[in-house]
Formats: C-alpha cells, sequence, structure tokens
C-alpha cells in the first residue's frame, strides 16, 4: 500500500512524506477526535491572546516524549516520539511500518529500515523549523487561518507563509493549560491525517542519540 506518512511534528508533523508503507493491521474503529464544531466566536483580541499563549506553551516544553496514532486513510499507525527543543524530534513507527522521523535540528531525515534508504529535508523547508525553535511565533512565521475554542479543545489552523509548503496545519492543543493534544494535516490533493499523542511526559531526561541518523552510505565508504 501506498500512503502518506505525516510527521511532526512536531507536533509535531508537521511534515509530509510520501513512503511505500506496509499494509496496516485491521482495527477497531478510531475514535478520532474531530475540529470543535459550533465554536465560541472569538473577538480579534481573544484569538491573538490565544496564539500568543499557545505559542508560549509550546515553546515552554523542553523535552517530552510519549506515545501516538496516526490515522489515515482509515488505517492506523502507533509508534513512539521523542521531543527535545530546539530543532529536535523522533518518530519510531511500531512494526510493521519501518519507518524513523528523525530531526537533528538541521535536517529532517526519513529511513526506512527495510529499503534501508535515507532521505534529508532542511529543517528550514517544514513547519519543524517553527514550530521547535526556542522561540514560537505563529502569526510572523505563518498564515493564521482560524483559531477556534469549544468543549476545553483549541483547534489553530495555519498555512506556510512562503507558499513553499501547500496544504494546512491544524494543532489541537487543550484550552487553559495550551497541552499540544495532536494536530491534523490537510494536503494540496485533500489527503487528510490525523496525529493524537498520548502518555506525554514533558521535562524528561533524553539520550542525544535519539536524534541522530547515520546515513547508510557513509558507513559503505569506509570499506
Amino acid at each position: 500500500m501506498t500512503g502518506t506518512l505525516t510527521s511532526l511534528t512536531a507536533i509535531l508533523a508537521l511534515i509530509t512524506v510520501p513512503v511505500a508503507l506496509p499494509q496496516a493491521p485491521q482495527a477497531e474503529e478510531p475514535s478520532v477526535v474531530e475540529a470543535p464544531a459550533d465554536p465560541t466566536e472569538l473577538t480579534q483580541e481573544e484569538q491573538n491572546e490565544i496564539l500568543e499563549a499557545a505559542a508560549d506553551g509550546l515553546a515552554s516544553v523542553k523535552t517530552a516524549k510519549g506515545r501516538f496514532e496516526q490515522y489515515s486513510n482509515g488505517d492506523i499507525i502507533q509508534g513512539d516520539f521523542a521531543l527535545r527543543r530546539p530543532g529536535r524530534m523522533r518518530f519510531d513507527y511500531d512494526a510493521p511500518t519501518p519507518i524513523i522521523v528523525v530531526s537533528d535540528g538541521t535536517t529532517v531525515a526519513i529511513e526506512d529500515t527495510a529499503l534501508e534508504t535515507l532521505d534529508r529535508i532542511p529543517i528550514a523547508a517544514t513547519p519543524l523549523g517553527m514550530i521547535l525553535s526556542t522561540k514560537v511565533d505563529f502569526e510572523e512565521r505563518a498564515n493564521v487561518i482560524s483559531v477556534r475554542r469549544n468543549a476545553g479543545r483549541l483547534a489553530i489552523t495555519l498555512s506556510d507563509k512562503s507558499d513553499e509548503l501547500g496544504g494546512q496545519l491544524t494543532l489541537l492543543m487543550a484550552d487553559q493549560t495550551y497541552d499540544l493534544l495532536g494536530w491534523w494535516t490537510l494536503d494540496e490533493t485533500g489527503n487528510n491525517t490525523q496525529v493524537m499523542l498520548a502518555d506525554v511526559e514533558t521535562g524528561v531526561k533524553l539520550d542525544p542519540k535519539l536524534f541522530r541518523i547515520e546515513d547508510p552510505e557513509d558507513d559503505e565508504d569506509e570499506f
């Protein structure tokens, strides 16, 4: 099956990378969290306050780890994630998905351990560059399409300000605490991918090696 892997990010998926995925196992219909319906109408001042508080909430998380579930085209893919600000994030997908996505602060690497391939993208060319920076500023680095509040949740929908990245990114956050609950992306072709976070721990100690991926070709060059 050919699918769309949205990573991150980050939080956090935050980039959309086409990869070949194995057939996902059958699972029960997920309880996907939808965007807030019939949200309370917000004034511009309230929206600005939410954006500022949400940015501060994201930036205040220096390290984190937990689980994620990705929903796309009826399939469910799970895995572990780790985050260390600035610029570092990792997604390890559970078997049978042989994908690891790592941001080392400079590039985002996508490794397929089954095909033994490794692709890299500059982090500045992805939304991770903004989300994982030391200071998060939505309005400076993105077009804010909407800010919605309903049932204890906030949904902030963004698009790329430079128009280099197509589609939209919506961050789902808890109202008041501004904890990141997940996100969903809508790409230029209309594909919708949602990632929900669970068992999140913040302020944890993480091994710096988690945010490094060695290029297989470098090992080959040694012989």
